[in-house]
């Protein structure tokens, strides 16, 4: 059960950077629907320590051994060359020769390459992550084994021939230090070639679906493996796609309320025997009850339209009384000039106090269009009020402060950046195999799922040829019903 588990399902999480206050439901929140009881939502309030729980229970075992063994390396690729300066110094009777105006300089660059080392370190296997991946990833762990290759060759080659031999060279042991350090950045470097530069090419064409809308984005991607490609698609899914509201009104097929048909048959008399022990209408109630319901079908899409011009009718007349409301509120306010010290004193208000001035003119017809659209679960009192005060303090107009409620907005508006996102990775490949020409995979968040297509974008051939001016030439063709 765990090998198929390991093969096909993947747990993904995803840490948004974004700052924007959102909506919160569970340790398992989704970012793109409101699928748990809503009624237990907490607007914005997080405890750190179930943060910080949440935070390392993501950790796995391997990805605690691929940290051990990197902080591992670092040590190792810093103080070895420390190491191998400082030995002849501490053992008693090991003599070195004097190189003070070479050595100089070759301390020198050695001091150099130790500070850059520790930056490549750092940035390759000590920055901050995005997302936690669920398998290791095979560059890193290759690029960590040819590192500690390095180290224990070049440590045998300095215990074998020079501390068992008791070199006086100190130019020599200074110069093997370097190397040390040149063949530790050469790694480095190639790490970055193949962690980081590698995936800037982009020869991958992504389309992602989102299953309960349909709505579709193409993006282009590098090389990479199916785990970096999620989180790179989740990125630009939290950005590019708008949140996707269940709760949104829906128009209702009333064919499904007349479920049976109203037409009934009679055989008054027995006239209607056809001869053969049936019956005329025992021959054509099936036609005739198919055609009824032909006809509530044409009647539940007639219905389905005008329902759904009437919502569309209600949102409009919500939003035109909300953008008047709105406008009026925000006439009642004007910034005081700079240099008027009288009316400073004399009843002026500070952006919050001004926002709850004139928050009780647009408070009504903002609460209908907000339940109108079932948006009112995203957007508390306080945000409000807060929204409200920082468009005051910078001047917007009444249309920007009713930007966030009117139009769409993506994933990462209601999504806090302290609580990590819960995706499943569904595959048939496992999360470490590269991308290919036909891929599919899934992201899974409760009731919210993107269906992923990889396709390699096609190879362009471009010719030359030289432009002939000779044959950029013209003439008017006249006719009888021509009119210059």
């Amino acid at each position: 059960m765990a090998d198929d588990l390991d093969d096909g399902v993947i747990e993904v999480q995803v840490i948004p950077q974004d700052d924007n206050w959102g909506e919160t439901n569970t340790i398992t929140e989704t970012a793109t629907s409101v699928c748990t009881d809503l009624e237990d939502v907490d607007m914005g309030l997080f405890d750190d320590d179930d943060v910080e729980h949440r935070n390392f229970s993501c950790l796995n075992f391997k990805q605690t051994l691929s940290i051990i063994f990197s902080i591992g390396l670092g040590i190792f690729a810093i103080l070895s060359p420390i190491a191998f300066l400082v030995m002849p110094n501490l053992i008693s009777n090991w003599k070195t020769d004097s190189c003070a105006m070479t050595c100089g300089g070759m301390y020198i660059s050695i001091g150099v390459k130790e500070l850059v080392l520790l930056v490549g370190i750092w940035a390759l296997y000590f920055r901050p992550t995005k997302a936690f991946m669920p398998r290791i990833d095979v560059f890193k762990v290759g690029m960590l084994s040819i590192g500690y290759l390095v180290v224990t060759l070049f440590w045998l080659f300095y215990v074998i021939q020079i501390f068992g031999k008791k070199s006086s060279d100190l130019s020599g042991i200074v110069s093997f230090a370097i190397y040390f350090i040149d063949s530790m950045l050469f790694l480095h470097y190639l790490a970055l070639l193949l962690m980081w530069i590698r995936h800037q090419e982009n020869i991958y064409n992504v389309s992602v679906i989102r299953n309960v809308d349909g709505s579709r984005k193409h993006y282009m991607i590098g090389q990479c493996s199916i785990q970096k490609a999620a989180v790179n698609v989740l990125e630009k899914y939290y950005i590019d796609f708008n949140e996707y509201n269940p709760y949104l009104p829906r128009p209702t097929s009333r064919s499904k309320i007349n479920k049976f048909s109203n037409i009934k048959f009679y055989d008054l008399d027995n006239k209607m025997d056809m001869g053969n022990g049936k019956n005329f209408s025992q021959q054509a109630s099936k036609a005739v009850i198919a055609a009824a319901a032909l006809g509530r079908r044409k009647e539940g899409r007639n219905d389905r339209f005008y329902e759904e011009l009437e919502i569309d009718r209600r949102v409009r007349k919500r939003k035109a009384r909300l953008v008047a409301a709105a406008e009026e509120a925000f006439g009642h306010i004007a910034r005081l000039n700079a240099f008027d010290t009288s009316k400073k004193a004399n009843g002026s208000m500070n952006p919050d106090e001004a926002a709850q001035a004139i928050f009780p003119t647009l408070a009504r017809p903002l609460q209908k269009y907000l339940r109108t659209t079932r948006q009112q679960l995203h957007y508390p009192l306080e945000s409000i009020m807060k929204h409200l005060a920082h468009c005051i303090m910078f001047d917007m107009s009444a249309r920007a402060f009713l930007e966030r409620y009117t139009c769409d907005q993506p994933c990462v508006g209601y999504v806090s950046s302290s609580q990590s996102q819960d995706w499943t990775l569904i595959s048939d490949f496992a999360a470490t195999k590269q991308l290919s020409d036909g891929m599919i995979f899934q992201l899974q968040q409760n009731d919210i799922s993107l269906v992923v297509v990889v396709s390699r974008t096609p190879i362009f051939k471009i010719s030359e040829h030289a432009y002939d001016i000779d044959t950029n030439r013209f003439i008017l063709r006249l006719s009888s019903e021509t009119s210059v």
